[in-house]
């Protein structure tokens, strides 16, 4: 019987990826390790395992507010994708399937938006912001993280429809749809790999900025997740086994939409990458 063999390369391979996972997952485990012990045990040994596991630590993390910077997050990050994926989706449908004069070069000014750093307009949008009177409100932050998100969505949906076969479009007209039933009941349900990526890579983003959040927002009812985390670490004294509790309860919920749909991120990836 023919055993299967497994090059040396290949086991090289396996080697350099188990070392990354380990290295990966290992502030995972220490943090979750870390929101079970007491403060004392955190300091006099960092590393060891809790022998008598403080579930209280989240009770008192819940307890100093982290259920209000954890609503207004998801608000927030809920707002951002839809605003996202809606603008992206229809801009990439009509810029890809129904081409006009100067598309080409709107097009190129959203995918030359990946390369600017999004901090490098925190001091003109401060201004901006501050001209209108629009600080210290949840939903002006919304205009940072859409621009940010726009153009990697863009980028990813335009490909996406335009491998989309000719004769699909044209099966849709004869059947007598128009240009709105089209994309929404034909194009948008296709883009699905396309869209849950975009939906992971733009929660991770909104739900773990920190400066906009910081600069924008002053009032602690309204600060988002990463900055209501501060909140937390004192001025003389820190518990830092309740932070690490509120930074493990903090990752559940990006963690669970990974895991849903990560799955998908390969495919909508790679979609448009080779036209038909």
């Amino acid at each position: 019987m023919n055993k299967r063999s497994i090059s040396p390369g290949k086991i090289v391979l396996y080697l350099i990826l188990a070392v990354q996972a380990m290295v990966t997952m290992y502030p995972l485990v220490w943090m979750i390790v870390s929101s079970l012990k007491d403060n004392v045990s955190f300091f006099a040994d960092p590393w060891s395992i809790p022998k008598n596991p403080q579930f209280v630590n989240y009770v008192t993390a819940w307890k100093e507010g982290i259920q209000d910077y954890m609503v207004n997050s998801i608000v927030i990050t809920i707002a951002t994708l839809f605003i996202v994926i809606i603008l992206s989706c229809a801009f990439s449908f009509m810029v890809a399937r129904f081409p006009f004069k100067g598309a080409g070069l709107l097009v190129g000014m959203f995918f030359a938006g990946m390369m600017i750093p999004v901090h490098c307009t925190l001091v003109p949008l401060y201004s901006m912001m501050n001209g209108l009177g629009w600080l210290d409100s949840l939903w002006a932050l919304l205009f940072p993280y859409v621009a940010s998100g726009l153009p990697l969505a863009i980028f990813l949906t335009y490909g996406h429809y335009q491998q989309i076969p000719m004769e699909l479009e044209e099966a849709a007209r004869m059947d007598g749809c128009g240009v709105i039933r089209m994309f929404l009941y034909i194009f948008l349900p296709l883009a699905k790999p396309v869209i849950s990526t975009i939906g992971i890579l733009t929660a991770i983003s909104v739900w773990n900025e920190f400066i906009f959040a910081n600069i924008i927002i002053s009032d602690p009812v309204k600060k988002t997740l990463p900055v209501g985390l501060l909140a937390l670490k004192g001025t003389y004294n820190t518990n830092y086994a309740a932070v690490s509790a509120a930074l493990t309860i903090s990752a559940i919920p990006i963690i669970i939409v990974y895991i849903l749909m990560s799955g998908k991120i390969q495919a909508g990836m790679v979609s448009g990458a080779v036209k038909s």
